[in-house]
């Protein structure tokens, strides 16, 4: 008697379990790598409607807090603004200023003021006049996470003119300071390196990175890039100027050696530019690699270009985005083992801001997207891309000067999750049957993202048309393994160019399997 009651026991929690496990939603994290990292809404940083803002830097310490400087422009009065955020991006503390120094501010494209933390300090460089009315390169303090900030202090020590700085804190706590140098004329003398260790009074006295002489002369008007390795292991790449022939070099020092290396040809195009291309290098490195992406005016595109640290021969070049559109002034970070990638192209009737994504050891760029949502035509400028990776996520900082007067922008890339239904108990987390959502925002302006189910591996192809059945673009195209998926959809059609407002049909093919759903673009 006890063993059927027991037995009729346990037959009753099963069907139990099962009526429940039909009933259960549960979010899975469907996103494996940086690969499905999926943009949201853009938001403006600090509203102002009566002065630009420009040449943002962003950081993030060890607490997820963020910081972020840029310079700020009234009239002919400059000044560089610091905000920050405890919250991952969702809102922003009230500015306040940096420098308390009255003179003339300085600024250019990728040479704005940059930002740096070392546990709770933040330092702060950029370009001012100094007292004799000369550019140089100064450094503002906060001990106490950028509530307040010292009287700003000039760093550079080399005479006349200092300009185009660079800032990178090492593992160790110390300061690693670059520049570039020119006479009194202008005429350019040299790049500079300065080393403040973490207990010292300040930068010890600057010397030369041995990158210019008779036939060797960095362009002197290109912002350089520094980066530092964990082992305290310096790089500096930077876009040189050999009779207006304008490749791009990297030059090391490492904690060994006194002087640095000679350079090492990162970009082989000769590339013949007669004028200045403000235009310098992003640099960014990992325990074994090193990235650069950088612009090739000779064919009017931007490229990324890695080497070993072992020995650094670069040799993998991969263009950024190949649809005959300039692409240029681009940032570059890396994440595990991924490049993200973030440009100005100059396609769809604005200067837009680009993003791209490369996994290490693969020759495309993929994911490409436009991340700012403004699309009118004209002479509407976003610049100044500046990327961050902050707790899971990516961010994109931009100035954007769609109101007539620039303001900071930022995006938010986040890993996808997606809710599930689990059809029965022991299924795991594969789909047991193929299904096409609706899109989510919808209706959307620019992007929407498209969410599909796949119980097995199979050849899938999803097709945008318009109303009159015309085929608009096609998101997906390949044979994919089973899982949940998504895709997401920019409003572009093949060509890149945004399509105008309406209904849109989306379809899935798999296999026998065909489904059709409606979004709505707004504008």
């Amino acid at each position: 008697m006890f063993t059927v009651v027991v037995v009729d026991f346990f037959r009753i929690m099963v069907k139990i379990v099962k009526t429940i496990s039909f009933c259960i939603l549960i979010t899975v994290p469907r996103a494996q790598d940086d690969l499905d990292l999926v943009w949201s809404n853009e938001q403006i940083l600090s509203p102002s409607e009566t002065m630009d803002q420009k040449f943002p830097d962003v950081v993030i310490d060890d607490s997820g807090v963020m910081h972020i400087v840029w310079l700020e422009q009234h009239g002919n009065q400059k000044s560089i603004q610091y905000s920050s955020s405890a919250d991952g991006g969702a809102s922003f503390n009230q500015p306040v200023q940096v420098n308390q120094l009255n003179r003339h501010i300085i600024a250019y494209m990728q040479s704005g003021p940059k930002i740096r933390n070392r546990d709770n300090e933040l330092f702060v460089i950029f370009m001012m006049h100094d007292e004799n009315e000369y550019p140089s390169v100064y450094m503002s303090y906060s001990s106490d996470g950028g509530q307040s900030w010292s009287e700003e202090s000039e760093v550079s020590d080399q005479p006349y003119r200092n300009a185009y700085p660079d800032l990178e804190i090492d593992i160790s706590g110390n300061l690693h300071l670059i520049y570039y140098n020119y006479g009194q004329n202008w005429g350019f003398v040299g790049a500079f390196y300065a080393v403040a260790f973490q207990f010292s009074s300040g930068f010890q006295t600057s010397i030369p990175m041995g990158i210019t002489n008779e036939t060797q002369e960095p362009c002197d008007c290109c912002q350089p890039d520094l980066a530092l390795s964990n082992g305290g292991d310096i790089y500096v790449a930077y876009r040189n100027n050999i009779t207006n022939h304008r490749d791009h070099y990297l030059v090391k020092k490492t904690q060994e050696d006194s002087t640095f290396s000679n350079p090492i040809q990162i970009s082989a195009y000769e590339d013949y530019i007669n004028f200045c291309p403000t235009s310098g290098p992003s640099l960014s490195l990992n325990d074994s690699l090193v990235f650069v992406s950088y612009f090739v005016h000779e064919n009017n595109s931007s490229f990324v270009n890695y080497s070993s640290l072992n020995e650094i021969e670069f040799s993998n070049e991969t263009i950024v985005h190949d649809n005959g559109y300039q692409q240029n002034h681009s940032h570059s970070i890396l994440h595990d083992n991924f490049i993200h990638i973030a440009w100005i192209e100059h396609g769809l009737g604005n200067p837009d801001i680009f993003y791209g994504i490369m996994e290490i050891g693969n020759d495309e760029l993929v994911n490409i997207r436009r991340v700012n949502q403004d699309s009118t035509s004209g002479e509407v400028t976003q610049k100044d891309p500046k990327l961050l990776w902050a707790d899971n996520s990516l961010f994109c900082f931009w100035s954007d000067g769609r109101s007539g007067l620039y303001q900071v922008y930022l995006s938010k890339a986040t890993l996808d999750t997606q809710t599930v239904n689990i059809g029965h108990a022991n299924s795991g987390i594969l789909p047991d049957s193929i299904s096409l959502y609706p899109a989510y925002p919808n209706p959307f302006n620019p992007v929407t993202t498209l969410h599909y189910n796949l119980p097995e591996d199979a050849i899938v192809s999803i097709t945008i048309y318009d109303m009159m059945g015309r085929s608009v673009t096609t998101l997906v195209s390949s044979q994919q393994t089973a899982g949940y998926k998504s895709v997401q959809w920019d409003a572009t059609n093949d060509a890149g160019a945004p399509v105008s407002a309406g209904l849109y049909l989306y379809m899935i093919e798999a296999g026998e399997f065909r489904q059709t759903k409606k979004m709505v673009l707004l504008k």
